[in-house]
């Protein structure tokens, strides 16, 4: 089928999924997801993951993280990196230490141990920021405190990814030579990033201001997103956590105009960030191996109980205890890194067919998953839609 009808299939099955679902009381996202299941090979073989899906899903995580950085104060955000950096260790150490002890009890490899470990100790801080936003919470300190961890998860997942990537190359023999380049190139770029940016980027935000043309505020915008996107990529980091830093710089500016605000909302949940949820649907298969395979149903619940717990222990000395409970849950979803480790590892031969389905069937029930266990968590905790 032509990709473009493709597309408008599963735009319009994503959206009317969507609606569907919200009307029922729950996130959007989940709706999207089941349209990209319906639709992709797993059921109608409609839509199959193809490059042009892969760049329209690129572009709705530059989307979603943009917006969701320009919709979050850069002060509140830095005042409360205490609780982000210990809830990001713990919620890394925490289900890393349960893939450790999971792979064991399983009989895995030493190499597809380490592989599980790192699969479960990364967040997604796409479908985290999603379930934020829908519910009203992104700029809450529980918000805050989510979103920042997860930022800093996505970095020391890169990291970890780094191993594995060497692991792949190397064989059994980590490459020690290897890891520190990569690590360093990252670091840098953020050390580099978070000097010069702010001045470089308000000024040309500034600069688009005071243009003749009404449209280029807009179109500014989005090529500082894209391209700071595009930077961290180039470093070694995922294209989500350049995009992010760069709208938590230009945050208040972006929201001292309305009509930009609501604009760039528009740009990214219209269309693009509907596509990125829908493609995750996509992913999904339900051939007989899966479904049969012993390693599934463990490696779910350790992948769950392990962000819940590490989320609780990073963040209960900073925040009221049912608050921290829901970060823990809201550190459950994995979603594009951890696919991108299930696929450099699949790849480079360091694990088979079947533990690589079973992580992709953990990616695919955590991020459905964690928006109904987050709308039961906030009328467990008393916390109302903020308005």
């Amino acid at each position: 089928m032509d990709v473009i009808l493709q597309i408008l299939f599963l735009l319009i099955s994503a959206k009317l999924f969507g609606e569907l679902v919200e009307r029922a009381g729950y996130p959007a996202l989940i709706g999207e997801i089941a349209a990209g299941i319906l639709l992709g090979p797993s059921l109608l073989g409609l839509v199959t993951p193809n490059e042009t899906l892969e760049v329209f899903a690129d572009i709705g995580i530059i989307a979603l993280l943009f917006v969701s950085g320009a919709e979050m104060n850069l002060k509140s955000f830095l005042e409360r990196r205490n609780v982000a950096v210990t809830t990001a260790v713990a919620g890394v150490l925490v289900p890393f230490g349960g893939g450790i002890l999971l792979g064991h009890l399983l009989n895995l490899t030493q190499t597809e141990t380490l592989f599980l470990a790192i699969a479960l100790s990364i967040t997604s801080i796409g479908v985290s920021v999603r379930i934020l936003v829908d519910y009203k919470q992104l700029n809450t300190v529980l918000g805050t405190a989510i979103v920042s961890a997860a930022v800093l998860d996505d970095i020391i997942g890169i990291f970890l990814l780094g191993i594995l990537s060497a692991v792949a190359m190397q064989g059994t023999t980590l490459a020690v030579d290897f890891l520190p380049a990569g690590l360093l190139v990252a670091i840098i770029f953020l050390v580099l990033f978070v000097i010069f940016a702010p001045r470089l980027l308000r000024w040309l935000f500034d600069l688009a201001r005071k243009t003749e043309t009404h449209e280029m505020v807009y179109s500014v915008a989005i090529i500082l997103a894209i391209g700071s996107a595009w930077l961290s990529h180039a470093a070694g980091l995922h294209y989500s956590i350049g995009a992010f830093i760069a709208g938590l710089i230009l945050g208040d500016q972006i929201r001292s105009d309305r009509l930009l605000f609501d604009s760039l909302m528009d740009f990214g949940f219209g269309f693009f960030v509907t596509l990125f949820f829908a493609s995750v649907g996509l992913l999904f298969s339900f051939t007989r191996e899966t479904f049969l395979s012993p390693y599934i149903i463990p490696i779910i619940v350790v992948a769950i109980a392990g962000k819940i717990i590490g989320g609780y222990i990073g963040s209960f000395h900073f925040l009221p205890r049912a608050e921290a409970f829901l970060v823990g849950l809201g550190m459950t979803p994995r979603g594009e890194i951890a696919l991108v480790v299930a696929k450099v590892a699949l790849v480079g031969g360091i694990i088979g067919s079947a533990l690589f389905s079973a992580v992709t069937v953990m990616v695919i029930v955590t991020i459905i998953v964690t928006p109904l266990l987050m709308k039961h968590g906030f009328v467990w905790a008393g916390i109302r839609e903020k308005e």
